[in-house]
């Protein structure tokens, strides 16, 4: 399939038409476009065929200022210098601590130029976090952004140097290197060791080109929604296959422009995302917003006028809630010149989808791992989307299978290496019968894929009936505006409960400070929202007799959320034991403060423990039901 890079326009689609089933496993009639080459080679072309335009660009003094493909490429080989005269080069690994700015690009480009490994870890981890995964990598540099990023900074005998983007206190640094054999520099000084001209940035670039495409160079920590981070060790030829898939299914060029936020430690971020970019020449806008602040969000939106978008769907829930709330904002956030927005990490709730399409602004969503690099599947640009779970269809190179027991299996040039330093967890993902067993268990619905759950979230009810909560989840979540997440319980108990999490920062835009109303909207709502469920719902074990509203948003901090934003359910389950015995075992001792954020859908005439005059299906009637009462609960704020 011929593809122009010429214009703006989005490519034909016939990537779903493309797909075909053979017995229990679908491909992509595609081919890929292009031969796999290494992430140097990238960086050489790109410098040919863009040179005076701009790579990135990122706010300084209050304006976007952009850094050319040729300013950038100088720098690579400037940095790439000062890593090699410490030692780094294949076999070595160079630890990143940051969040996103324009030198980690050159750090990165720099250290696979050399053969070596680059190893991104999440800025917001706790310093004892940061440096056990310091601890496993044995970095030869480590990087950091500056002063927050240095107290969790360990030293092992293999670092030979420790960098900052930012200038950080003598004596603090001090206290890291004494006794090691690490020195430190700032990343500028270290720019100016390495300075290079034509002849050495030629040099560099030619050497960089020629590193085998299936070399390791990148190492990525697994989001961590099920257990222990795992090192996840991927080749240019994983990263840049996604890129040669999708080249026969859409069109992204240099003139696009790339409003990003998702963190660049992450596989969805910091190789889907960065790379659709950085392959077409396309400019990466970093976004300082950081998907948290809406008002930065919406002040880099309209300076950026973004025309494709990667996000989590909560980001596109505040978007639309906005210009819902705020009609004079649309022209700005659904501008003509956007033209796709893709979505990940969890389904989009289909009212959100619906509004996007209103507003002929194109939803894809996709699926894969990041032991995946991350993409197998991509849903059309053509193709409405009616079939809830749906994640479209295989793209070229990569072919899927469903085994007997439902788990996803995946076979391509996408699929990592193996777990660094962690060859029995290696052994399990891939045992040796040439596909990737990825823990997700999914149906085929034509030659498209649908993604049910994780094998870790289906449970068995004290009758021995086996539930997938996600697709229950996914449900009501798309039922209720006022519903920001939902985790459906019952593991070994005789009927389901819903947790919710409500979206305040939709209450917040619709009802202002006016707390009663929105207290008395939203709590029917979400009543009649749980009463349609169970009467349209046809499996009478899987409707929900209680839900519990838990006032506060589900965080980082608390463990609560990968830094790629999906639930880590154990931990949200477990922060919620007082929410689930209130639920399935109130007494005497529960603390009223929980047994009256339950609302029961069915009749219970217990008496009210406290000695009110009330029966236990009415203590939601205590206090505030919507907003936060709890004993650790934050107060709510209702503004943004």
């Amino acid at each position: 399939m011929a593809i122009d890079h010429t214009d703006g326009a989005p490519a034909a689609m016939k990537h779903a038409l493309a797909a075909i089933r053979e017995g229990d496993t679908i491909r992509s009639q595609l081919e890929t476009v292009g031969v796999p080459e290494s992430i140097g080679r990238l960086l050489a072309r790109n410098v040919a065929r863009f040179g005076d335009h701009a790579v990135f660009s990122e706010l300084r003094d209050g304006a976007y200022r952009a850094v050319t493909w040729n300013n950038f490429a100088r720098d690579v080989a400037s940095f790439g210098a000062f890593l090699a005269s410490e030692g780094v080069g294949p076999g070595t690994r160079v630890a990143m601590v940051s969040p996103n700015r324009g030198e980690m690009l050159v750090a990165e480009f720099a250290t696979m130029g050399l053969g070596a490994t680059y190893a991104p870890i999440f800025s917001a981890y706790p310093a004892d976090q940061v440096q056990g995964l310091l601890g496993q990598l044995q970095p030869t540099v480590i990087i950091v952004a500056g002063r927050d990023q240095v107290a969790g900074v360990a030293l092992s005998t293999a670092t030979r140097a420790l960098v900052s983007f930012d200038a950080v206190d003598a004596t603090v640094v001090q206290g890291i290197v004494q006794g090691s054999a690490a020195r430190y520099s700032t990343f500028a000084d270290a720019l100016s060791s390495g300075a290079s001209d034509t002849v050495r940035c030629s040099a560099f670039a030619a050497h960089a080109s020629q590193i085998d495409p299936n070399e390791p160079c990148l190492l990525n920590f697994t989001s961590g929604t099920s257990g222990v981070l795992k090192g996840v060790l991927l080749t240019h030829d994983n990263i840049l296959s996604q890129q040669r898939a999708l080249s026969a299914i859409w069109s992204v060029t240099h003139h696009d422009r790339f409003l990003s936020y998702l963190p660049w430690h992450h596989s969805f971020g910091g190789i889907f995302e960065k790379y659709s970019a950085l392959y077409n020449g396309a400019t990466i806008h970093i976004d300082t917003s950081r998907g948290k602040d809406f008002d930065a969000l919406r002040r880099n939106w309209a300076a950026v006028r973004p025309t494709i978008y990667f996000s989590v769907p909560q980001v596109y829930q505040q978007l639309v809630t906005h210009v819902q709330s705020r009609p004079e904002d649309e022209g700005s956030i659904f501008h003509a010149g956007l033209r796709f927005v893709f979505t990940a990490a969890a389904p989009l709730p289909a009212n959100v989808s619906a509004y996007f399409a209103s507003k002929g602004v194109a939803v894809l969503e996709g699926w894969g791992l990041t032991e995946t690099s991350p993409c197998c599947t991509l849903t059309d640009l053509a193709q409405p989307r009616t079939v809830p779970g749906m994640v479209g269809y295989p793209i070229p190179g990569v072919t899927i299978r469903i085994a007997a027991d439902g788990e996803i299996l995946v076979r391509g040039p996408n699929v990592m290496r193996g777990y660094f330093g962690n060859p029995e967890a290696t052994a399990q993902a891939l045992p040796g019968d040439g596909w990737f067993h990825t823990g997700d268990l999914g149906e085929f619905v034509g030659a498209g894929l649908k993604l049910v759950a994780r094998k870790d979230r289906v449970f068995k009810m004290l009758n021995a009936e086996k539930v997938v909560p996600t697709e229950i989840e996914n449900r009501l979540a798309g039922m209720n505006n006022y519903i920001r997440h939902v985790i459906v319980a019952g593991q070994g108990e005789r009927f389901l409960a819903a947790l919710i999490f409500p979206d305040y920062f939709r209450i917040a835009e619709q009802f202002g400070d006016d707390r009663e109303a929105a207290e008395r909207v939203v709590k029917e709502s979400l009543r009649t929202t749980l009463l349609a469920f169970n009467s349209d719902h046809p499996v009478r074990y899987e409707r929900i007799q209680a839900f519990a509203v838990i006032s506060k948003e589900l965080t980082i901090e608390n463990e609560e959320l990968t830094p790629s934003m999906k639930v880590r359910v154990r931990n949200v389950l477990s922060n919620a034991e007082e929410y689930l015995e209130a639920v399935y075992a109130p007494s005497a001792d529960c603390d009223c403060r929980f047994l009256r954020k339950v609302m029961r859908l069915r009749p219970d005439d217990r008496a009210c423990f406290a000695g009110i005059e009330r029966s236990l299906d009415q203590c939601h009637s205590c206090g505030s039901f919507v907003f936060g009462d709890a004993p650790d609960a934050e107060p709510t704020q209702l503004s943004h």
